[in-house]
């Protein structure tokens, strides 16, 4: 640092002493660099006609060609070279000549600095070269130039590790792709893998990071460029050659929505069954952005004609597996939209329950036509039909967050038609009825108890469908209180009494009381997020067993502040 700015001021003293003894060439070179940042064009042109030197630079190193290059001055470059502009400088920024007219991509300005002698590659000081910033460009007339002259195709720059073949994908640029590749490009090249070892911090939660690795045709996916991909498979492209996450070029299109490129690259012959690391199929991902976006997010709609459903038909027709299950909870499309909103889309959702969750009924149609297992549930016990009825269905959802009572009926009703069990119950012994009874969906309550649902199961708080239609469930973090549906109480109390000649048991207490920390994989299925315990101890009302027995009739409600029991109701 002493050296660099004893450089400095040495030059600036120079520069004095040059006005003081009357004007020198320096003087007239500092202001020649000064007049072509300006893009004063003739002003800089009568300095050059005096004999000012084309080395002309600023205090920080900047040329005059330079500032030439960066305007795309292609005169003011010509006419710099002549007067002995130096095209291997490079400023205090690492930036050259080169590197500045790479930008713009004038073959014109290309072309004069190569036949002056420049290195075509031109490396700044994270090795990214000429060609590199011209791929981006997508101007294949000043890249060809640069191969002629001897640019390393396959150069790779430090910080990702990426190719000139990578940023032309990245960029949509076919014909630049073409011609990388006639030069022999590495089609199967990928960027730097990242393996961040330290993925939970004192918050306790996992913080994972982009883990890089993108192939050409990876990024051509991101993207959604069909000619792109075209021209990577003409040159041999892995066509399922995944990133670090396993994601394939297939699958990283259809969580983007390219729903074109995905048809694409089903037809070219990609894996439709070859999972990511979280067990996303194509046919997964497809189905879960079939109903996205919707309600306080930040996506925007897919532009394009092919449909989610046509791209699921054609996975379906090539073979995917309708059953596939995820391994893990997928990462948050959106940390702050997302978290803790859909809950049963976690380990072993399939399809179907992704469908069912979301209200896709289309998409419920489309895939029974392959024969799904209708009950195959999720590894907290969710099946489909339990999904469709309201379950896992938070007061936060990202997955069909407007869905209807009507939809749910419709969902219901298809699936109980394919063989689905309307009285199985979640590993928190939750029921279709506790969830279509949560959302006050009288609807889709009415379908459930003339099909012969069981009208007075508990969970394993002890807490019947009438229950929760009253609000006196706990809540989810951060959760409104929950606002009693006086309707499917009605609805319920009329049934039960219909099919028993009792009234309805209920809870004697309320843990209508919000839950602290966003929970996670032991939230139960109908209260995303929300820790499975009452007041007093996980699992359980506070001190009351997990499913207390039912009071003898007309006993009275517990004295305050003692544990809630089961008691029938007395109004």
């Amino acid at each position: 640092m002493q050296h660099r700015g004893g450089k400095r001021t040495g030059l600036l003293i120079a520069a004095l002493v040059g006005v003081v003894l009357g004007g020198s060439a320096q003087a007239a070179d500092d202001s020649l660099a000064a007049l072509v940042r300006a893009k004063d064009h003739d002003g800089a042109v009568a300095l050059l006609a005096k004999g000012a030197d084309g080395k002309s630079q600023e205090v920080d190193g900047t040329t005059a060609l330079m500032w030439a290059c960066y305007n795309g001055d292609a005169d003011m470059v010509e006419r710099l070279l002549k007067a002995g502009a130096n095209v291997s400088a490079v400023n205090d920024y690492g930036a050259s000549a080169l590197q500045v007219a790479a930008v713009l991509a004038d073959p014109r300005i290309i072309k004069d600095l190569l036949k002056a002698g420049v290195n075509p590659d031109s490396p700044n000081a994270e090795g990214q070269t000429a060609l590199m910033v011209v791929a981006r460009s997508g101007n294949v007339q000043s890249a060809k130039l640069l191969l002629d002259a001897g640019a390393t195709v396959d150069a790779r720059e430090q910080w990702g590790n990426q190719t000139a073949l990578m940023w032309a994908a990245s960029e949509g640029h076919p014909e630049m792709i073409r011609l990388l590749l006639e030069h022999h490009a590495d089609v199967n090249a990928h960027g730097a893998i990242r393996d961040w070892q330290r993925r939970v911090t004192a918050e306790g939660r996992p913080k994972n990071e982009n883990h890089g690795g993108f192939t050409p045709l990876i990024y051509a996916a991101r993207i959604g460029c069909i000619e792109c991909a075209k021209e990577l498979l003409k040159g041999h492209a892995d066509i399922n050659l995944p990133d670090p996450d396993g994601e394939t070029a297939l699958l990283l299109s259809l969580i983007n929505m390219h729903f074109d490129f995905a048809s694409y690259l089903i037809s070219a012959g990609a894996d439709v069954n070859r999972w990511d690391f979280y067990g996303q199929t194509p046919l997964y991902a497809t189905i879960d952005m079939a109903t996205l976006p919707s309600g306080g997010r930040p996506d925007l709609p897919s532009e394009d004609k092919t449909q989610p459903l046509q791209v699921a038909e054609q996975l379906l027709k090539a073979g995917a597996n309708v059953n596939a299950q995820l391994k893990l909870r997928p990462p948050y499309r959106n940390g702050v939209f997302d978290r803790g909103g859909d809950q049963v889309l976690s380990t072993g959702a399939t399809p179907l329950l992704a469908a069912a969750k979301s209200g896709n009924n289309e998409a419920v149609k489309l895939l029974l036509r392959y024969h799904p297992m209708v009950d195959l549930p999720n590894s907290e016990g969710v099946t489909p039909l339990m999904a469709a009825a309201g379950m896992g269905h938070g007061f936060n959802p990202t997955r069909g967050r407007y869905k209807t009572d009507e939809e749910a009926v419709e969902g219901v009703k298809l699936l109980q038609a394919a063989g689905a069990s309307i009285n199985a119950a979640a590993r928190d012994g939750l029921t279709p009825l506790h969830a279509a009874a949560t959302h006050g969906w009288d609807g889709t309550v009415k379908l459930l108890v003339a099909s012969g649902a069981a009208l007075q199961p508990t969970d394993r708080l002890g807490l019947r469908p009438i229950d929760y239609a009253a609000g006196r469930q706990p809540r989810a973090f951060l959760e409104p209180e929950h606002v009693p549906n006086d309707s499917t109480v009605k609805l319920l109390t009329d049934s039960i009494v219909a099919a028993t000649g009792q009234k309805p048991l209920i809870f004697a207490g309320n843990l209508n009381r919000s839950t602290q920390g966003t929970g996670g994989a032991g939230g139960t299925s109908l209260r995303p997020g929300a820790a499975a315990e009452g007041a007093g101890g996980r699992g359980t009302a506070a001190g009351a067993p997990a499913a207390p027995k039912a009071a003898a009739p007309g006993t009275p409600a517990p004295a305050a502040g003692a544990p809630p029991t089961a008691q029938n109701h007395g109004d």
